[in-house]
C-alpha cells in the first residue's frame, strides 16, 4: 500500500460499494423515510408497539447460537482508530476493542483512509505506533483481545469514495472497506466479522444490513453468519422495535448494547417543548434514571429471550491518577458496573484502557459464568418509562460545561482528535450531540431557572455563556486556535436559538481554519 487512499480504489471494494448501491441504493432512502416517520409518530406522543409485527414479537423464535469464540464478552474497550488506540486496545486485556469509524473517529462524516489502513494492519496484527521514547510499540503477540468495527450509520453519506462530487452511503463504504480487506483474516484469527451498528431506527432498517450481510459474504466466499453486528439501542425507536430487530438480523446477530448519551439526545429531540419543565444538568441524568434504567432492563429481557448478548453501557470517565481522593463520578462509574452485572447485562463497554480492570472486576463478581443469557429480569419497563422525563438541579456550571464540550470537540475536530477531556470524562460524538441538544432545549424552554438561585436562562443569557466560555478556553492559545474557538461559539449561539431540533449532522461540522 504506497498510500492509504489507495485502498479505497482496489477493484474488489469499488465493485463491492457498486453492488450494495444497484441492490440496495434506493432500499436505503426508502427505509430512512420509515424511520423518519416513525420519528414523527413518536414525537407527537404515540408511543406504541407496531400492531404488524405482533406475531414476531409473539413468536417463540431466537437468533442463530452466538459463535463459541464470542460467547464470552464481559468487557469490551471502545476508541478510535488511530494506531496507537487500536495497539493500546488489543493490548488493554479487554475481550474485544471496538474500534469506532463513527462516534469516536475525527475527520468529519468521513473517516481518514488513514482510519482503513490501520484497521487492515491490525486485523493481521501488524499495527504499531512510535511511543514517547521512540520505541516501536506492537500488538502484544499473545493477545487474545477480537478486533470489533463501529460502522457509520445508514443515514451518513460519504463524499470522499473515489474522489467523485456524488455521494455514497458510508456504511456502503465501510463495510466494502472492512469485508474485503479485513474480513478473511479476522474470519481465520476469531473466526468472525464482527461489527457494531449505530442509528438503527426500524426492523426495515435491520432488514436492509441483513441485506448487506448476506450479499458481502456471498461476493467474498465467506461462510453464512460469518458477519455478526452488535445493535446498538441509541433511540426510543430501536427500543420500542428491538424485538423486530433481532428478529430481521437473527442470522447475523450479536445482540444489542445500550447507549444513553444518544438515546437521552434522541429523548430530548421527540419530546422537549417549550413550556415543559427545563432538564437537570448533565450529571443527573444518570444510568440510574428511571426511562434510562427501563430502555435497559427491557432490552436485557428481550435480547435474553431471543438468545442474544445485552451488552451494557459505555463508561467515559478518566480512572483515578491515585487512590487519594477518588473523584466521585470514577465511584459512580463502579456503581453502575456493578448494576449492570447484576440487572443481568452479558458485558459492559468502557472508552480508555484504564477502567478495563476496574469493569472486568465488577463483572467477575457477580457474573461466574461467561454470559447470562439465560436470566431474565423480573418485570418489564412500561413504555410510558420509555419515555419518562428526568428531573434534578440545573446549575450555571452545568450549562457552562456542555459549552466547554462542544466547542472543545469541534477545535479538536480540526486537530485530529476524535475525543476530547472535559470536567473529568471523555467527550464523543454522541457526547457532542447531547450537550448541543442539553444547550438548545434550555434556550428555548419557557420554564428553564438555575435552580439554587432562579436566575431565567434566556437567549441573551445564553448568548453571553457562549461567547464568554469561547474567549476562556483558549484564552492562552494561539489566534488560529482562538479563531477556531471563536467561530464555534458563533455556529453553536446560531444552533441554540434556532427553534427547530438541531440537526443530527450539524455536530459533525469541521469548522474553517
Amino acid at each position: 500500500m504506497s498510500e492509504p487512499s489507495d485502498l479505497l480504489a482496489i477493484p474488489g471494494v469499488v465493485k463491492l460499494v457498486r453492488l450494495f448501491l444497484e441492490h440496495f441504493g434506493e432500499q436505503r432512502q426508502e427505509v430512512l423515510l420509515l424511520g423518519g416517520a416513525r420519528t414523527g409518530q413518536l414525537r407527537e406522543g404515540r408511543i406504541a408497539l407496531l400492531e404488524a409485527t405482533a406475531a414476531v414479537r409473539e413468536g417463540n423464535w431466537k437468533v442463530d447460537p452466538v459463535p463459541a469464540e464470542l460467547l464470552e464478552r464481559r468487557v469490551e474497550l471502545i476508541g478510535g482508530c488511530s494506531s496507537r488506540e487500536i495497539v493500546e486496545g488489543l493490548n488493554s486485556g479487554a475481550k474485544s476493542y471496538v474500534a469506532d469509524l463513527w462516534g469516536m473517529t475525527a475527520a468529519g462524516p468521513a473517516p481518514a483512509p488513514w482510519a482503513y489502513q490501520h484497521l487492515v494492519l491490525a486485523a493481521t496484527r501488524q499495527l504499531g505506533y512510535t511511543g514517547t521514547d521512540g520505541e516501536l510499540v506492537r500488538i502484544n503477540p499473545g493477545s487474545t483481545t477480537r478486533l470489533m468495527i463501529a460502522l457509520r450509520p445508514l443515514l451518513v453519506e460519504d463524499h470522499a469514495f473515489l474522489g467523485t462530487e456524488a455521494t455514497v452511503p458510508g456504511c456502503f463504504v465501510d463495510l466494502a472497506m472492512v469485508g474485503w480487506h479485513c474480513g478473511r483474516a479476522l474470519a481465520e484469527r476469531q473466526a468472525g466479522i464482527f461489527l457494531y451498528l449505530r442509528g438503527i431506527r426500524s426492523h426495515q432498517e435491520a432488514r436492509l444490513w441483513n441485506g448487506l450481510f448476506d450479499l458481502t459474504e456471498k461476493q467474498l466466499g465467506l461462510p453464512a453468519g460469518t458477519i455478526r453486528a452488535t445493535v446498538v439501542v441509541d433511540s426510543l425507536c430501536a427500543a420500542l422495535d428491538a424485538d423486530e430487530i433481532l428478529h430481521e438480523l437473527r442470522h447475523h446477530s450479536a445482540g444489542t448494547a445500550l447507549a444513553p448519551q444518544a438515546y437521552t439526545a434522541d429523548h430530548i429531540a421527540l419530546f422537549s417543548t417549550p413550556d415543559r419543565t427545563a432538564l437537570p444538568d448533565r450529571r443527573h441524568i444518570g444510568l440510574n434514571a428511571r426511562f434510562l434504567r427501563s430502555v435497559s432492563l427491557r432490552t436485557i429481557g428481550i435480547s435474553h429471550r431471543r438468545g442474544a448478548h445485552a451488552m451494557g453501557a459505555p463508561a467515559f470517565v478518566l480512572p483515578p491518577v491515585s487512590k487519594d481522593g477518588i473523584d466521585p463520578d470514577y465511584l459512580e462509574m463502579i456503581a453502575d458496573k456493578e448494576r449492570e452485572a447484576v440487572d443481568g447485562h452479558d458485558g459492559t463497554l468502557v472508552a480508555h484502557p484504564g477502567l478495563v480492570n476496574a469493569a472486568m472486576a465488577e463483572f467477575n463478581k457477580s457474573m461466574p459464568m461467561a454470559h447470562q443469557m439465560d436470566y431474565r429480569p423480573a418485570g418489564p419497563a412500561s413504555l410510558e418509562d420509555l419515555a419518562l422525563w428526568p428531573e434534578g438541579e440545573l446549575t450555571t456550571a452545568g450549562i457552562q460545561n456542555c459549552i466547554r464540550t462542544v466547542i472543545k470537540v469541534m477545535v479538536g475536530l480540526q486537530a485530529g482528535q476524535g475525543m476530547v477531556v472535559q470536567g473529568g470524562r471523555l467527550h464523543d460524538r454522541s457526547s457532542v450531540r447531547l450537550a448541543t441538544l442539553l444547550l438548545w432545549h434550555w434556550a428555548q424552554s419557557k420554564r428553564c431557572f438555575i435552580t439554587a438561585t432562579g436566575l431565567e436562562i434566556h437567549n441573551e443569557m445564553m448568548k453571553y455563556l457562549i461567547r464568554k466560555e469561547a474567549e476562556k478556553i483558549y484564552a492562552k492559545a494561539g489566534a488560529e486556535q482562538q479563531e477556531r474557538a471563536r467561530q464555534a461559539g458563533l455556529w453553536l449561539t446560531d444552533v441554540v436559538l434556532c427553534p427547530e431540533v438541531p440537526s443530527d449532522e450539524l455536530e459533525v461540522r469541521i469548522l474553517p481554519a
